[in-house]
């Protein structure tokens, strides 16, 4: 039986094309377009703000609470090829719809490996 090399180099690799939100003034003029960036698949410090998510104790939300889901789509976006740096101070003025939407976008990609047969 012959052994087969396995190279990490080699793997398909699968992305998620995501557009920031656009910087708006005062004034509803955009200040800066928001900025295209190639998110990867989940790595560990995503995998730990999930976790901590999870953890969350809905029926007795605080703010730290809420804070761990800005840190969790910090964490998903910094995540990307461009290595472009998304903080949570960054994603701070996405309202929590917006942030549940992105969430929620971001695992259906995930969950597509799942159904990919290869």
């Amino acid at each position: 039986m012959a052994v087969k090399e396995f190279n990490c180099n080699k793997l398909k690799r699968t992305f998620w094309p995501f557009t920031l939100k656009d910087k708006v003034g005062e004034n509803g003029e955009i200040l800066e377009k928001g900025k295209k960036i190639v998110v990867r698949m989940p790595q560990k410090q995503v995998f730990e703000a999930i976790k901590d998510l999870e953890e969350m104790d809905e029926e007795n939300a605080k703010i730290e609470d809420t804070d761990s889901i800005y840190r969790l789509l910090a964490a998903v976006l910094n995540n990307n090829m461009g290595k472009v740096p998304v903080k949570a101070e960054d994603v701070e003025d996405y309202d929590i719809e917006e942030c549940t939407a992105i969430l929620k976008a971001y695992m259906e990609f995930v969950d597509e490996l799942k159904t990919d047969p290869n």
